[in-house]
Formats: structure tokens, C-alpha cells, sequence
């Protein structure tokens, strides 16, 4: 499934898993990799190139960091998303919501003086989370040591409503 394969021209085709966003989605696509890592009882991670997306990045930074492991790797998933909750993502305690809303009011009485906070709600609970289940260094070295091609995380941005 996973494997590269020769086209005629010579050249060598990669195979790509994509883990979506969509928040609950997430949790239960873990089942899905639970499945492949039945079906593809060979160590060797299958795909050279992960990309997820939104609550699909946390599980793919995951792999990313533990290609060489990916069988346990798939574990290590399944605890992130069987404990998850909606402080790990961002502050929602009343001070937070009041600081933020501060923040929104003031930009809009003000025209924009004081701008508005990066984000709708304070998300850096999301990044501690990211920062204690992967590995980011090693990312790097399954990329240089040619077990990983690539890793891409994609969320939107709310100043844009582009991806980044």
C-alpha cells in the first residue's frame, strides 16, 4: 500500500498519508490507524510523507517523530486522544475569555489602535500539548536519516483564513 513504486518513465513514486483536521474526527481516525498497523504488520514505516491538518497535525507530528516505531507510535496516539480535553487546546477559563474579549473590544473602539489578539482564544495550551508528545528533533533526524521524506502540518490562520 505504502510502497514505492517504479513508473515506466524510471521514476520513483511516493506514497503520502493525510490525516485530516475536524476536531472529534481526529480520535477516531486513530481506530483507522489502529487498522493499518494491522494490516501492515511490517516495521517499516509505509508512508515517506505525513501530512495533517489541523487536530490531524497533533497525530501526525506524532508519527513523524516515531516512524521507526510506529506500530507503538499508534499507542502513544490513541492515549493523546482517549485524555483529550478542551484545556489542552486553549484557555478557557474566565480570565482568559475576559482578557480576550478586552482585547477584541479595544481594537474595535479604538479602530484598530490596539489590534486584536493573535488568535480568537489563547492557544498556547495547544502548543505545551505538541511540545510533550513530539519530538520535533526527531523529526528531523528520521528526515535525514531517510526514514521520513517529509511532514507538513497545515492549520488556518485567523487573520488570513488561509492555510499555513
Amino acid at each position: 500500500m505504502g510502497e514505492a513504486n517504479i513508473s515506466s518513465a524510471g521514476s520513483v513514486s511516493r506514497a503520502g498519508l493525510i490525516i485530516t483536521g475536524g476536531g472529534a474526527r481526529a480520535a477516531y481516525q486513530v481506530g483507522v490507524l489502529k487498522a493499518l498497523a494491522e494490516i501492515h504488520a511490517n516495521p517499516d514505516w509505509p508512508f515517506p510523507i505525513i501530512v495533517g491538518t489541523s487536530a490531524g497535525a497533533v497525530s501526525a507530528s506524532i508519527l513523524a517523530a516515531n516512524v521507526t516505531r510506529w506500530h507503538q507510535s499508534i499507542v502513544e496516539i490513541e492515549n493523546v486522544w482517549a485524555n483529550f480535553h478542551v484545556a489542552q487546546v486553549f484557555r478557557s477559563d474566565v480570565l482568559a475569555m475576559l482578557k480576550a474579549g478586552s482585547r477584541w473590544m479595544g481594537s474595535v473602539f479604538t479602530g484598530g489602535i490596539i489590534g486584536p489578539p493573535k488568535s480568537l482564544l489563547d492557544n498556547s495550551p495547544l502548543r505545551e500539548l505538541l511540545s510533550k508528545v513530539t519530538d520535533f528533533e526527531a523529526v528531523r533526524v528520521n528526515v535525514a536519516n531517510g526514514h521520513l521524506r517529509a511532514l507538513a502540518l497545515c492549520a488556518t490562520s485567523y487573520f488570513t483564513a488561509r492555510s499555513v
